[in-house]
């Protein structure tokens, strides 16, 4: 299951941002996933549920924004959500988009102690 070894690196990769900042205890951790990532969100909240009690306190929770896949036509330059994995423009009607969003796991944000949040990078 490739969530769990995400989760620990989303884990890993807190407790560094968190020791860098001057520590403290890790009450929320903010992440996006991407509808096209490959990540199966009640795996990775799972993995997280078993893991985070080794790094952070029983408190620590998760919050999981799933981001819908959007993409831009090369042609005509539309931007659109991508429904049913369909990647044709609703516009102009051909193929060669580029996604734009959605393909993802980010790290949001960290809320750390007296509610300060940190900002985070991809995954």
């Amino acid at each position: 299951m490739h969530e769990r070894s995400l989760v620990q690196t989303l884990l890993n990769q807190v407790q560094q941002i968190v020791a860098d900042d001057g520590g403290g205890v890790v009450k929320e951790i903010q992440v996006q996933v991407g509808d096209l990532s490959g990540v199966e969100p009640i795996l990775f909240e799972s993995a997280f549920t078993e893991l985070a009690t080794e790094c952070f306190s029983q408190e620590c929770r998760l919050v999981l924004e799933i981001v819908p896949v959007k993409a831009e036509c090369r042609l005509c330059g539309q931007c659109f959500e991508v429904q049913k994995f369909e990647f044709l423009c609703p516009a102009c009607g051909t193929g060669p988009v580029e996604v734009i969003q959605g393909d993802q796991v980010k790290l949001m944000s960290i809320t750390v102690d007296s509610e300060n949040s940190v900002s985070g990078a991809k995954l």
